[in-house]
């Protein structure tokens, strides 16, 4: 990232600290009064996102372009009395732009070690207030970083970069009673703005800031602009909630529009300030995450609808998947952890136990306690960027992944296990209900879920707002009117978006969330899904042992599930030898269809002459070598055979000719499949003993893919498992099962004890297996000459 982008993104930081710093000023003894003691601390999520687009068209991909920058900030009281000394120390800063793209993130002290901002940000800021006339100074820790940053980034870059750092206090008063209203003078280029008391409780006080009046303010210049770019504010929207006890800001957000204007172009500006305290920025739901704040700027910046299918008679209503919910996901959870080095990520790893068709409830991180190769405890502060159910490997896990607080290496790679502490809500059943389309407003409410259909010009707007618990969504199993259309919009009403909305709305409720569905046509109701009435959390404790880890110690449980991607034979699958005879003759090649398992089970054999020095043998279609093709079964065959063909030992060739065949086929009796169940008792269902699943011994040089044709191994919900290779590493990129069963023998499988490690846990193995006389089966065949 360059110095230049670097310091405009630190002036909105700072905007935002001196902004929050000021608010603290505004409480007097007539309501809320600002008086910390000395030593307390507190930490904010602060976020900001920057949306600028060109000319006056609706935002889009093209002519839109937006920034998100987070932080963790620290605040630390180190003295009191009538002038009022606060630490201030950004202890995390990440910024990435529209598309989600990185880029600047303290995360990845490799990229900014050269950089002053490192220094600088690390040792923080003083902020000395006067708690009399309302005057602010904030002054450097490191001046010396200071001075190689202002000389950077240049004079006036740095003038600006001042200029945001004293801010002025804000020292009106403002009654702790609903309703009360006070005007704040023009501050940091912002008109005047009213504050109303819309919420007085025991525990803290709420307002609403809007602008004072609605002329527009002036022009203002852009410092750092070489093309005379000028600002004002035509619109400001905001909310902030303070603690009644001591003062602080419990959490903000501060929105404004601006027309940009230079010497041949204009554009326009909106802005998202959001501050929020936390008492770990390591814990919380989805709301609470990083990616939460980056998906609201790639939506903000963008006009886009999204069509919703509905549907118009009851064969198109989604009804078929029903509701499943997944009750115990953490009965039988395998969690793991690892280190994503490119993003300097701590990932923690919930693999269910459960199929991907169950509705998976919502997890939140409670508690996270680090430890070493020693078992001690790690002090490395994290920031939490995401959490929620991930899709992987046709299994269904839940995906925590967290970045390092701090501008120095965090030494992620001490970590050996992870103890966390999840509280899990079972998703409730939902209601199906309507909401009448009128010609006059309709309401919906059930708790914090609220659901109002306005009409329009064109229809009706539809908004709807909820809590992660409580909430309304569109029902797609419902039928609609035949002439109703309707799409999830983005687009802002009195000037602003469901994004923007949902930022106000988390000043009262961390996990708000609203959306605007616009609907078109004619009909007399809408069907939505309401939850609500979610059961009590359960609360989890989990242990995560490192990724890196299971792939060396195979006491451990797998890395993650992987299955074995090959024919599915049911149980009760026929291995009827009865039609089975070589084919293709016609064609100067020889084929044979086999019931599945029964090829590599027993013995097929050709006496031919030999090719070009090379012998004829009998393999499964896809061993041919690579280049030269994979089989596939044709249409019309039976899924439970598999092809074999006649080729000589390289997998070259298919095709001979002036050739007498014979082939034989010889089994140690009829074979059938047998299922057995293994590992009920073990405490490590991963590791399969070969000597107590088997009667008689395997051969260890066999090709591992005709091993697992004929004996396959299965978790306990039938999915067929792969097997791991013992010298397996993270490093190692798995093969396409074909490829890698083809290339590597069972002894590549096997431990010292006789042990096949897996990909998952076996419950079951499933065999072919023999009874009865041997059987012997011979074929004569002659391959004419080239004519």
């Amino acid at each position: 990232m360059s110095t230049k982008k670097l310091v405009l993104a630190l002036v909105a930081l700072l905007a935002l600290i001196a902004a929050g710093m000021a608010a603290m000023l505004l409480w007097a003894p007539s309501g809320v009064t600002f008086d910390p003691a000395k030593g307390e601390t507190r930490d904010y999520r602060v976020g900001v996102i920057a949306q600028i687009r060109e000319g006056d068209d609706p935002p889009t991909a093209f002519n839109s372009q937006s920034l998100v920058m987070q932080s963790v900030m620290r605040y630390r009281v180190d003295g009191a009395g009538p002038t009022l000394k606060l630490h201030v120390q950004p202890r995390f800063i990440d910024v990435a732009d529209g598309d989600g793209h990185t880029l600047f993130s303290s995360a990845r002290p490799d990229k900014h070690r050269r950089m002053p901002i490192a220094d600088l940000m690390s040792d923080g800021f003083e902020l000395i207030m006067d708690r009399k006339n309302g005057d602010t100074r904030l002054d450097a820790v490191n001046q010396r970083a200071w001075d190689e940053f202002s000389e950077r980034a240049g004079t006036t870059q740095t003038d600006q970069f001042t200029q945001q750092l004293a801010a002025p206090s804000l020292t009106e008063k403002l009654p702790a009673r609903e309703g009360a209203q006070i005007t704040v003078d023009a501050f940091q280029g912002m008109p005047a703005l009213t504050l109303t008391v819309d919420t007085v409780t025991d525990d803290s006080v709420t307002v609403t800031l809007e602008r004072a009046d609605d002329a527009d303010s002036a022009y203002t210049p852009i410092g750092g602009s070489d093309d005379n770019a000028r600002m004002r504010v035509t619109a400001v929207h905001g909310r902030m909630r303070v603690d009644r006890d001591g003062g602080w800001i419990d959490a903000m957000t501060l929105i404004s529009d601006q027309d940009v204007q230079t010497d041949d172009r204009s554009g326009h500006m909106h802005t998202i300030m959001t501050m929020h305290a936390v008492d770990d920025p390591a814990l919380g739901s989805l709301a609470n995450g990083l990616d939460q704040l980056r998906a609201t700027g790639q939506m903000g910046q963008r006009s886009d609808e999204v069509e919703l299918p509905l549907a118009h008679r009851p064969s198109e209503a989604d009804r078929g998947r029903g509701f499943n919910p997944a009750e115990t996901p953490y009965a039988d959870a395998d969690p793991s952890f690892s280190i994503d080095e490119a993003d300097n990520a701590l990932v923690l790893t919930l693999a269910h136990d459960i199929g991907i068709d169950k509705n998976l409830g919502m997890s939140t991180l409670k508690g996270l306690t680090l430890r070493d190769a020693d078992g001690k405890t790690l002090d490395i502060p994290l920031v939490l960027e995401s959490i929620g159910p991930d899709y992987a490997q046709g299994s269904m896990n839940t995906t925590v992944r967290l970045l390092p607080l701090g501008w120095q290496d965090a030494g992620l790679d001490r970590i050996t296990e992870v103890e966390a502490q999840f509280d899990y809500a079972v998703p409730a059943e939902p209601e199906h209900v309507e909401i009448p389309l009128a010609d006059t407003p309709t309401e919906l409410h059930a708790g914090a879920a609220q659901a109002r259909a306005v009409p329009t010009d064109d229809g009706w707007r539809l908004i709807l707002s909820g809590t992660e618990q409580t909430f309304y969504i569109f029902d797609s199993s419902a039928v609609f009117a035949r002439d109703l259309s309707a799409r999830i919009s983005q687009k802002a009403h009195e000037g602003l978006t469901p994004s923007d909305r949902t930022l106000l709305a988390r000043v009262d409720a961390p996990d708000a969330w609203v959306q605007q569905i616009l609907v078109e046509g004619t009909g007399n109701a809408f069907g939505l899904k309401l939850y609500k009435n979610m059961p009590g959390p359960s609360t989890h404790d989990v242990t995560f042992t490192s990724r890196q880890q299971r792939y060396s110690n195979r006491e451990l449980p797998p890395p993650e599930t992987r299955e074995l991607y090959i024919d599915e034979v049911p149980d009760d699958a026929s291995l009827s030898l009865n039609d089975v005879a070589p084919e293709g003759v016609e064609e100067n090649q020889l084929a044979m269809r086999l019931p599945i398992g029964v090829g590599s089970a027993c013995e097929l054999s050709a006496d031919a002459p030999t090719e070009s020095g090379h012998a004829l043998v009998w393999r499964p279609d896809d061993e041919r070598a690579a280049g030269f093709g994979i089989g596939s079964r044709r249409t019309g065959e039976h899924p439970d055979t598999a092809p074999w063909q006649l080729m000589t030992d390289d997998g070259v060739r298919i095709y001979f000719y002036g050739i007498d065949v014979i082939t034989t086929l010889r089994c140690p009796g009829r074979p059938a499949w047998q299922v057995r169940e293994v590992n009920a008792d073990s405490d490590k269902p991963w590791l399969v003993d070969v000597d107590t699943v088997f009667d008689g011994e395997i051969d260890p040089d066999q090709k591992a893919k005709r091993f697992f044709d004929s004996h396959r191994f299965l978790d306990a919900r039938g999915k067929l498992v792969r097997p791991m290779l013992k010298d397996m590493t993270p490093d190692i990129q798995l093969d396409d099962w074909r490829v890698e069963g083809a290339n590597h023998a069972v002894a590549d499988y096997l431990d010292d004890a006789g042990r096949i490690r897996f990909w998952g846990r076996i419950a079951r193995v499933k065999s072919v297996t023999f009874s009865g006389e041997p059987i012997e089966k011979r074929w004569h065949t002659h391959l004419e000459g080239l004519q």
